[in-house]
C-alpha cells in the first residue's frame, strides 16, 4: 500500500492559513451584506478581477467594486457556501484555489427569485503590512443557475 505523508506545517504557515481562511469568510459575509468597507479589506486596491466566464471584462478593482455595489440592489439576499480551500503558500504570496456555491436571491423580469452558481475562486494573494490580500482573482464558472442551465 501506497501512503503519502501528511504535509508538516510550520507554525507560520498554520498563521497564514488560517489567515487566509479568514480573508475569504470576511470577503463572503461582507458580499452577502452589502458591507463594502470590510469588502475593501480583502482585495488589494489595484488588484484584477477576471469575470469572463461570466461574460464580463477583467477590472481593476475599484472599478470592480463599484459595479458588484450596484447589483446588490436587485440581489437583496445571497449566501455563499465554500469549502475546500487549495492553497500553495510561498513566504509572502500565495495562490488558492476555492470552490463557491452562490445561492442569490434576484430581480428577474420583475419578480425576485432564487438561483444559484457554481464556481471557483482563483487567486493570487499576498501578504500586506494590513495582512493577506487578494490582487489576482479569476472566477471560474462551473456551471450557472444549476446544473441545467
Amino acid at each position: 500500500m501506497n501512503r503519502s505523508s501528511d504535509r508538516h506545517w510550520s507554525p507560520e504557515a498554520i498563521r497564514d492559513r488560517f489567515s487566509i481562511e479568514d480573508l475569504y469568510d470576511r470577503q463572503l459575509s461582507a458580499a452577502e451584506t452589502h458591507d463594502w468597507n470590510t469588502y475593501d479589506t480583502t482585495f488589494t486596491s489595484d488588484a484584477i478581477v477576471d469575470l469572463s466566464d461570466f461574460g464580463e471584462p477583467k477590472r481593476r478593482y475599484p472599478e470592480y467594486r463599484r459595479w458588484l455595489a450596484a447589483l446588490s440592489v436587485d440581489m437583496p439576499k445571497a449566501i455563499r457556501f465554500s469549502g475546500g480551500l487549495r492553497l500553495e503558500l510561498e513566504g509572502d504570496r500565495a495562490r488558492t484555489r476555492m470552490p463557491v456555491l452562490c445561492c442569490v436571491k434576484m430581480q428577474r423580469m420583475g419578480k425576485l427569485a432564487w438561483t444559484w452558481t457554481a464556481l471557483f475562486y482563483n487567486d493570487e494573494l499576498t501578504h500586506t503590512a494590513e495582512g493577506w490580500r487578494i490582487e489576482s482573482r479569476y472566477e471560474e464558472l462551473v456551471f450557472p443557475d444549476g446544473p441545467d442551465a
